[in-house]
């Protein structure tokens, strides 16, 4: 697929960002046109404010056209975590004298949708991916080869709420965009941040964004388990807006410049912001430490307790937690505090890009990658006869 060029959106909880992107050069992606605009997001299924979507996604893909000097007329569209649900089923096919081929592969998948009754779910089915596989009693592995009797497969569904599909169609057939297919930024940033290594020793990634977090286990090329937490990086900045009584914006940039386990100095630090009227404001670490870390508290024991209840028996000795996203990836030493509350090692994961290196962007890296590589492969596919499944399959990334 040679300088191929692309166009994805992603609706995240404070921000909608479009990215315009081709396919070549060494570093795979060189980014074209890039679109970021602030909106109120989203919460328990819907839009926290539906009139603006409109003109906030026009922004967005706006802001992307003029850097990208082009219009946009077609994109593919990121659908967010708390609008996906993920199934996983186990089944068993017979095989053949041939042993392991493409074909049982997938048709060992199809016997996973059948077990869970896939198409009475409800949503649309974005991607189907395989977690492991199993060769009579042998190993479970992303490869597997030879003959046997049996081969047994863990394969996930990522189905998506079909009221953000809509909503999302009305959105952009008003801006007359056409829509080239639906995918799972989560399922993106996961396969683009966590290397294949990780993701064999199955991984944990806590993606914190600005009203929520997403918390996924990850194995082979597949999400195992994933959950949405009602609580992100924006929680902190409301406590702080609140109690020290400044706006959401100065409460922003107090947060992000709060040190968490700070040595001798950095508590005398005071932190200064300007009000509604232009007037200086100073605060002591103390008082910001205060609110701070009473809603970070909040939020790490929410994410201690769902690794505990649901999570701790999908893992091995090996396992790794991983923290992503601009909710409070950007505060220095939180990453550390919240391996602290949690009892485990938590580990940073970002694009490793020249541009958009920020975890604030690593969703909608993941979606664009995502894409890329979805579109190789059904080509890949295409070109050796067998299947047309977008979005779906077996894949080992690169890395």
């Amino acid at each position: 697929m040679n300088k191929t060029q692309i166009a994805v959106i992603e609706f995240g909880t404070s921000k909608i960002v479009t990215v315009v992107a081709q396919n070549r050069g060494i570093d795979r992606l060189q980014f074209v046109g890039t679109g970021t605009v602030p909106y109120d997001g989203y919460s328990e299924g819907d839009w926290n404010t539906p009139g603006q979507m409109l003109q906030r996604t026009r922004d967005s893909i706006a802001a992307a056209e003029l850097e990208l000097k082009d219009k946009i007329k077609e994109l593919y569209v990121g659908v967010p975590g708390d609008y996906i649900r993920v199934r996983c089923a186990e089944a068993e096919i017979e095989l053949g004298e041939e042993g392991i081929t493409a074909e049982s592969l997938e048709l060992v998948q199809d016997a996973a949708a059948e077990e869970l009754q896939i198409a009475e779910q409800g949503g649309m089915v974005l991607h189907r991916s395989p977690a492991w596989f199993q060769v009579d009693d042998g190993k479970k592995t992303m490869e597997p080869s030879g003959h046997g009797g049996k081969l047994r497969a863990c394969t996930s569904f990522i189905l998506a709420d079909e009221q953000f599909i809509d909503d999302v169609r009305e959105i952009l057939g008003e801006l007359d965009i056409t829509i080239l297919g639906f995918l799972s930024p989560t399922l993106g940033e996961s396969l683009l941040l966590l290397s294949v290594d990780d993701r064999d020793r199955v991984s944990v990634l806590i993606d914190c964004g600005y009203l929520s977090t997403e918390l996924s286990v990850i194995r082979g090329e597949a999400i195992i388990y994933h959950a949405v937490l009602p609580m992100g990086g924006g929680h902190i900045t409301a406590e702080l807006a609140t109690q020290l009584r400044i706006p959401m914006r100065a409460a922003e940039q107090i947060k992000r410049s709060y040190i968490f386990n700070p040595d001798e100095f950095d508590q005398t630090k005071l932190s200064e912001v300007y009000d509604a009227r232009g007037r200086r404001l100073t605060f002591s670490w103390e008082t910001v430490s205060k609110c701070v870390e009473k809603s970070m508290d909040e939020l790490c024991d929410m994410i201690d307790m769902t690794l505990k209840q649901d999570v701790l028996d999908l893992l091995g000795a090996r396992s790794q937690v991983y923290l992503t996203g601009g909710g409070i990836g950007l505060m220095p030493r939180a990453r550390d505090y919240l391996a602290e509350r949690i009892g485990q090692p938590v580990k940073a994961a970002a694009p490793k890009t020249a541009e958009m290196n920020s975890p604030v962007y690593s969703s909608a890296l993941g979606l664009m990658d995502l894409t890329f590589d979805s579109i190789e492969h059904q080509q890949e596919e295409e070109q050796d006869g067998f299947g047309s499944k977008l979005f779906s399959g077996f894949r080992r990334k690169r890395k």
